[in-house]
């Protein structure tokens, strides 16, 4: 009976978390209420409470929740044969209505404002790791091309194609994608052949 009760919890919460997605991707984040989630799940608004407690556990919850799915991504990326072109590829997917509305939440709730600081840097982090690899098979110096500013840059231009391809703009961006790519695949070949060249010695 416990083992039920606690499925039911977790179908329950799930549900919870998807309507609350939808609301904010469709309406925004000022439109997230429990109410309106409860309707959207099909429940009773006290169930929203009884899981999440207040309204800030809630978007914390939906943010982890979406963090973990955008590390699992990354992950796969950075452990591919070409990480630094693969993250470039999934950075530039367009996602950027709902990042978007968590940064509008964050400037009114610290709480969430903390997660996502606190995200950025663990993923920028895990990043410039295996960047700083890359560039050193690449023999690149790390004085001309530090592994954090390559990161920094990935992550600054993805979000501005992103967000701007979102708002009908759309000025210069092919010429920025197919010059990012070109240089990273650059990156990488080198660091490919330099890899070759060791394994033949």
């Amino acid at each position: 009976m416990k083992t039920a009760h606690r499925s039911d919890g977790t179908a329950t919460r799930k549900l919870i978390l998807d309507a609350t997605e939808k609301i904010m991707r469709d309406e925004g984040y000022a439109a997230v209420s429990s109410r309106r989630v409860a309707e959207q799940a099909g429940l009773k608004s006290q169930l929203v409470h009884y899981h999440f407690g207040t309204m800030d556990d809630l978007f914390l919850a939906l943010y982890r929740r979406s963090e973990e799915e955008w590390l699992q991504r990354q992950m796969r990326a950075l452990t591919s044969a070409n990480p630094v072109t693969e993250l470039w590829k999934i950075s530039i997917e367009p996602n950027s209505e709902f990042v978007s509305e968590f940064i509008a939440l964050a400037v009114h709730r610290e709480t969430v404002r903390e997660e996502i600081a606190r995200s950025n840097d663990r993923t920028r982090t895990i990043q410039a790791a295996v960047f700083a690899r890359a560039l050193e098979d690449a023999r690149i110096d790390s004085e001309d091309l530090p592994a954090e500013v390559l990161a920094f840059i990935i992550a600054a231009l993805s979000r501005t194609l992103v967000t701007e391809a979102a708002l009908g703009a759309s000025s210069g961006h092919d010429a920025v994608r197919a010059f990012i790519t070109r240089r990273l695949q650059q990156i990488e070949d080198a660091a490919r052949t330099h890899g070759d060249a060791l394994s033949a010695t």
